[in-house]
């Protein structure tokens, strides 16, 4: 007691170092806690999963086109699946990601998902009322919001739904997990509700322990030829790794989230690094701490005491300290909470995580920083401790050292940070290659198109058609089934005449689809009239005519491995088209079909008739974006009595596409910031001890003539010079890193010295500024008073 008595004396005793401390650790804690509650948020993803390491998910990949998939049968040819024997559950689902239901007279979207009654052999759920049960072919189990918005606050249970003109009856409401979750649909229904799905399926599979994965991938992750002649290969993946795997990621708009493994990785680094900075703070300012009572450690250890003795008491003044600086750290935290939503694009709610994140930090944090000066002070002989050390060259190079660490984490932040904000700067203003501006996609029609149409569906499509063609705010529109940025354009092998294959991104759109986007034609000219799908055409762009071997379009056919497309004919037969030679119509300029570090690609465009059940794409008037959209909302509002339909602008797609980018660039921006903070906080604590330390050397110089300029250059030397060597370093390990990170990317920012200098010169005029009162008060003493005090 009498130790932890004496502990808290002497800290709120020297209050300007105990403060400066506080504040720095406070500063660095409430950072690392944001980025490591974020890391643990995205890798506890799907908590729920009951078993996540042993239930897995194939993957199928043909001709480079991969999907989840079912577990795929043996063959002749290869046994590429897992064995029934390994296998103790399976649950098969359909994701259906803009799906229409009817709830009275009112049509509303829904992200669906039918799955066996096994679901939730899976998956746990909170459940909020009823039964979380899929028993039964008409059973529908609504989230807890999607319940809300279909029916505010009345009871749900026993409610009838129309789907795809079947009726389903609500049998429980679901909460959603405290833990983030891949699935985010609003609306499970039986997969009995239908025999045909008319889509692929996911299969998951509950496996026996000993499966061993790497051996089943072994043998099902090798290309096989199918009986359509494609190229076929199978992977399997755990639930566990489902949620970080690249190849799927894109294939899904709403309804299944992934995540970013590198870019988690790119936040682990940064919070290492803040880390580091606010303990090196910590431990260079409590050093000064130690420094102020060396003689009386002396005197002690003459007197007895031992070096436990002596660790306890550097560790329990830690401990309070750690333990103020976490209580701040929190509070910072809670009230910056809806910036760092903005800033990490997720709400992270407070779980048990962030009771036992506390408690690791005051039981860990106080032992890793008392041992550094319990080694320092615990060995010394009494008659060393007695000395003067803080004059010693050991004691001021350990400062010295432990400043610069700091300053070279903090300007690497900067410099990686500046460079971020220039790349993200240069992917937004970098033209894709294509019109933006106006062009809009949206979704009108709330039929359920999966399952077949009605009289009354053409009928309804008919009338939107009419409404858009008398718009007065639409300068055209077309429907196509490809848009211009799809997350799942498909791949498809493209022969030209010598049998030379190159996968290529392969699109189905009509001729106005080129006008839309102000795409340029260098060579030939876009097919216009194409009534039928079996009179599509082919164009190409710069990038697949090179790829292919060609100079020019006339000497130019080209075929497809597998059908481009199937059609019956006038006598009713199956017809598959695009396996021929075929000429090529016209050649485009190239454009960037998604993220512009992913460069140009070649590409194929199958020009055809307008595909009435695609993407309703539309160019507005300059300056009607607004007038078009409630003028389409209207449209909706009559046919379907609802306000819901998708509008969605490309300006704005295109932006989404760097939303990873943009946080990035935030993400080292605000933290370097927080890095700048700490370190000045650290240097002003270093040098008002070490300024005042030398108030009689400078007092005597002064005598001796010296001038204020000779004063601060005196003062400040020291840390220019740590400043310098810091920037030294930083610039190699900044040049590595950014080159390590964008290593695969077509399009990337230039690294120059200016990028450099100004991160030099930011750090330089902060840390000046954090020296300059107190250098200024040092060379504005009395040299008599400083004497007469000495």
């Amino acid at each position: 007691m009498k130790t932890l008595i004496y502990a808290w004396r002497f800290l709120t005793r020297a209050k300007s170092y105990t403060i400066i401390n506080l504040l720095g650790l406070a500063f660095s804690l409430a950072c690392c806690m944001v980025l490591i509650r974020y890391l643990h948020y995205e890798l506890t993803v799907d908590a729920n999963c009951i078993d996540s390491k042993n239930i897995i998910v194939p993957l199928r990949d043909i001709e480079g086109n991969i999907y989840p998939s079912d577990n795929p049968k043996p063959t002749e040819k290869v046994n590429w699946g897992i064995s029934d024997d390994y296998i103790i559950d399976r649950c098969r689902l359909f994701t259906l990601e803009n799906e229409n239901i009817i709830q009275g007279e009112v049509n509303y979207r829904t992200r669906l998902l039918a799955a066996d009654s096994t679901f939730f052999h899976f998956f746990r759920y909170p459940v909020i009322a009823g039964e979380a049960v899929l028993d039964t072919p008409d059973a529908a189990i609504l989230t807890r919001s999607y319940a809300r918005q279909l029916f505010g606050e009345k009871n749900p249970i026993g409610e009838v739904l129309e789907y795809s003109g079947k009726m389903l009856t609500v049998r429980g409401v679901i909460d959603r997990p405290s833990c983030k979750t891949s699935w985010d649909f609003d609306l499970l229904i039986s997969l009995n509700h239908r025999d045909d799905w008319r889509q692929l399926n996911i299969e998951l599979m509950r496996v026996l322990p000993g499966l061993d994965l790497n051996e089943v991938n072994a043998r099902s992750n090798v290309y096989h030829e199918n009986v359509y002649h494609e190229q076929v290969r199978y992977r399997f993946i755990t639930w566990k790794d489902f949620y970080f795997e690249p190849t799927v990621a894109d294939k899904y708009k709403s309804i299944l989230h992934f995540g970013n493994r590198h870019y988690l990785s790119i936040l682990s680094v940064v919070t290492v690094l803040l880390f580091l900075v606010g303990v090196l703070n910590f431990i260079n300012l409590y050093l000064v701490f130690m420094m102020k009572r060396t003689r009386g450690y002396g005197i002690k250890k003459v007197f007895g005491l031992s070096r436990r003795a002596l660790f306890v008491e550097i560790w329990l003044e830690n401990f309070l300290l750690v333990a103020a600086s976490l209580f701040v750290a929190w509070v910072l935290v809670e009230v910056t909470q809806s910036f760092c939503v903005q800033l990490l694009g997720e709400t992270v709610t407070y779980t048990v995580f962030d009771l036992w994140l506390s408690v690791g930090i005051l039981v860990l944090l106080p032992l890793f920083t008392s041992v550094y000066p319990w080694l320092k002070y615990g060995y010394n002989r009494p008659i060393t401790s007695m000395r003067n050390l803080s004059s010693s060259r050991m004691s001021v190079a350990t400062r010295i050292v432990f400043l610069g660490i700091q300053y070279v984490i903090t300007l690497s932040l900067i410099i990686v940070s500046i460079y971020f904000k220039r790349h993200f700067d240069l992917l937004i203003e970098t033209s894709p290659g294509y019109r933006t501006e106006g062009n809009v996609r949206v979704e009108l029609a709330h039929e359920t198109t999966t399952f077949g149409l009605d009289a009354a569906y053409w009928e309804r499509q008919k009338l939107i058609r009419e409404k858009l063609n008398e718009c007065p705010h639409i300068d055209f529109w077309t429907c196509t089934s490809s848009m211009i940025q799809q997350k799942s354009h498909s791949i498809c092998q493209i022969l030209n005449d010598r049998n030379q294959s190159v996968p290529m991104l392969t699109c189905y759109v009509t001729a106005d689809f080129f006008r839309l986007y102000d795409l340029k034609v260098v060579d030939g000219q876009i097919p216009e009239g194409i009534t039928q799908f079996v009179n599509q055409q082919m164009v190409l762009n710069r990038a697949a005519m090179k790829a292919l071997g060609y100079r020019n379009r006339e000497e130019a056919f080209v075929r497809s491995e597998t059908p481009l497309w199937i059609s019956e004919s006038q006598s009713g037969e199956i017809e598959e088209g695009g396996t021929s030679l075929m000429p090529v119509a016209a050649v485009i300029e190239d454009y960037y079909p998604g993220h512009l570090s992913e460069g140009i690609r070649p590409m194929a465009f199958l020009v055809g008739p307008e595909f009435w059940m695609g993407h309703t794409l539309i160019r507005a008037k300059e300056g009607r974006e607004k007038d078009l959209q409630e003028y389409l909302r209207r449209i909706v509002k009559d046919m379907y009595h609802t306000d819901d339909f998708i509008y969605e602008r490309l300006k704005d797609m295109t932006a989404q596409l760097y939303k990873e980018d943009r946080h990035i660039a935030r993400v080292y921006s605000t933290f370097a910031l927080a890095a700048i903070l700490v370190s000045c906080l650290g240097l002003f604590g270093l040098s008002l001890f070490d300024i005042h330390r030398r108030y009689k050397e400078i007092a005597v110089r002064k005598i001796n003539g010296a001038q204020m300029l000779d004063i601060c250059l005196l003062l400040s030397r020291k840390y220019l010079l740590v400043l310098a060597t810091a920037f030294a370093i930083a610039v190699p390990l900044s040049v590595v890193f950014i080159l390590n990170y964008t290593e695969g990317f077509s399009v990337k920012a230039p690294m120059d010295a200016g990028m450099f200098l100004l991160a030099l010169l930011a750090v330089a005029v902060i840390s000046m500024g954090t020296l300059f009162w107190q250098v200024n008060r040092a060379a504005q003493i009395n040299p008599a008073e400083v004497i007469k005090r000495e």
